[in-house]
């Protein structure tokens, strides 16, 4: 049996699971709310793009991008923005983002192989950065990486995020998700209480995280409870822990859990089979009890 702790491509990540015989486990740990503030720090970035200019803008996030043209749109700016951004070189982190701007006819120049923020700022590095401005939308967990990587090269940086991931799927959080066309499964703490208990009880074979905050909040609600070096535990010792990516891999390495599998290539299906091999191979140093293909009843199951 294997957990899904994701929440906007759950079940496109179960349906890549189970049609290599596993069977899914969902309880997603995360989802997003719109910041309090966005009007006034959006209407600022928005301002800055579009009467000062760019010379890049990276974008982290599909939803990032959704909701700033939709914080454009109600400020009576949307046309200015999008015109503002089609002459800037545009860097998005993933095919989330790029394919969010596509759909506003703002084209994509560069998608970096390796999607952190280091990854991002060692490309930007790449060219000379002497006197430009570089505009970033951050995803809902803002890191001062770019910035202190890209200012000494001699970039002004200028950032805003425009939601925050949460415990819990807002409402605001729900609109954009649905605005993006997701099938989103949201967070629900009973859940992952139960999950957290169905782990230390042996109940799972395989946990994949596919966002650093899924990780984090998955400690959160654990710290919450007072089981976290039970889940610690848990992960280290009995359960095969997945992780999309590098800064996934990080996050649960803050929690003093280490990744048992991570793929070359940091997408879903990927994921799955860098899973899928790790369970064949005699030598795993954890072993499933349904090895290679997980197929105990899911609570709740899809």
């Amino acid at each position: 049996m294997i957990a899904i702790t994701g929440s906007r491509r759950a079940r496109e990540l179960a349906h890549i699971i189970a049609s290599r015989g596993g069977t899914c486990y969902l309880a997603p740990t995360v989802g997003i709310a719109t910041r309090p503030d966005i009007g006034e720090e959006a209407e600022a970035f928005i301002r800055e793009v579009v009467e000062q200019g760019a010379d890049y803008a990276v974008f982290m996030t599909g939803p990032g991008v959704y909701s700033l043209i939709s914080a454009a749109g109600s400020l009576g700016t949307k046309e200015k923005l999008l015109a503002a951004l089609r002459k800037v070189t545009i860097v998005a982190r993933s095919s989330k983002p790029k394919k969010a701007l596509a759909e506003h006819g703002v084209e994509t120049d560069i998608v970096p192989d390796d999607n952190t923020a280091e990854g991002i700022a060692k490309v930007l590095k790449g060219h000379d950065l002497s006197g430009k401005r570089i505009a970033v939308l951050w995803h809902g967990s803002y890191s001062p990486r770019l910035k202190e990587e890209l200012e000494p090269a001699g970039a002004h940086v200028f950032e805003s995020s425009t939601y925050a991931y949460s415990l819990d799927l807002a409402e605001s959080g729900a609109r954009i998700l649905g605005e993006m066309g997701f099938d989103y499964v949201p967070p629900d703490r009973g859940k992952v209480l139960q999950l957290i208990e169905d782990l230390s009880r042996g109940r799972l074979d395989a946990i994949t995280f596919t966002s650093p905050p899924s990780a984090r909040n998955l400690f959160q609600i654990a710290e919450d409870h007072q089981v976290r070096e039970s889940l610690q535990r848990s992960l280290n010792e009995r359960v095969i822990v997945v992780a999309v990516g590098p800064p996934t891999r990080k996050a649960l390495a803050e929690h003093g859990v280490h990744a048992d599998v991570m793929p070359e290539v940091y997408k879903m299906g990927p994921m799955v089979k860098a899973l899928e091999d790790y369970v064949s191979r005699p030598e795993s140093p954890k072993r499933t009890a349904t090895s290679p293909g997980p197929t105990a009843e899911a609570n709740p199951r899809v």
